[in-house]
């Protein structure tokens, strides 16, 4: 899997409010400092003087997905609820049969809703009541080059509609991306804070405290009805996936 660490511009904050987190300026021994630095050893704290610079930033890693979830439904219409649903399950049961015979497993395969209602046509029309029955799915795969396959099976066997393909990530990919982007954004809470502390006469000197935001993972969407309408075969093309996260450190410094 290809990777490229996007370098986000951080955004950072450096706060001179005595007493408050991220603070720069000497604290007096009777003011509480909320910036808290468990573990650092005595020898460390030496070099603390009270000075704080406080950085939160964004780091970014994009990825090509090894993963795709296609939302496909079945619908049928009959004149009574009942005849709508024995139609609906008959298409269903067809186009399982043949995703599992292209290697998508039942454990593959995730109702997303289901429901039978008048249709809207015979609610606008007193002498004629039809009722229509759908049926949606999720479908997982992880080979995301033969996306195009699954829909032109679901459809030829019983599909009515393709509303997207969703390309993403495993849960193993995802967790790999997430300390990537967690990295990159340490790098640029570090830069930005080196640039803060020269500009404010000061030099970082370790950290004291650090906590993650949110941690995001924006899937690829590729509409999938033009391409499943292509005599010459479906062909969804995907996209790179995007992991991003959020950090805020707050820094110690002394006078330079």
């Amino acid at each position: 899997m290809s990777r490229k660490i996007i370098a986000t511009l951080a955004v950072a904050t450096l706060l001179v409010t005595a007493g408050c987190l991220g603070a720069i300026g000497d604290s007096s021994a009777d003011t509480p400092t909320t910036a808290a630095d468990d573990g650092a050893d005595t020898a460390d704290r030496g070099h603390d003087d009270g000075r704080t610079v406080q950085v939160r930033a964004n780091g970014e890693v994009t990825a090509d997905p090894d993963r795709a979830i296609l939302d496909v439904a079945v619908r049928a219409t009959a004149d009574d609820p009942e005849t709508a649903r024995e139609r609906l399950s008959a298409n269903v049961s067809t186009m399982r049969a043949a995703l599992a015979e292209i290697g998508i497993e039942d454990d593959q395969v995730e109702t997303g809703h289901y429901v039978i209602r008048q249709d809207r046509e015979s609610r606008r029309n007193d002498d004629v009541t039809r009722y229509v029955a759908i049926h949606s799915f999720e479908v997982e795969t992880d080979d995301v080059d033969g996306v195009g396959s699954v829909i032109e099976t679901a459809v030829n066997n019983g599909a009515t509609d393709v509303n997207q393909v969703q390309f993403t990530l495993s849960e193993e990919a995802r967790s790999d991306l997430r300390a990537d982007a967690l990295t990159a954004a340490m790098e640029n809470a570090r830069a930005d804070a080196d640039v803060l502390a020269e500009n404010a006469n000061l030099s970082i000197a370790g950290v004291s405290a650090v906590s993650t935001g949110s941690v995001d993972v924006r899937p690829y969407h590729a509409e999938a009805m033009t391409a499943a309408a292509d005599a010459g075969g479906t062909n969804v093309e995907s996209g790179p996936v995007t992991v991003s996260a959020q950090v805020q450190v707050t820094y110690n410094a002394t006078a330079a």
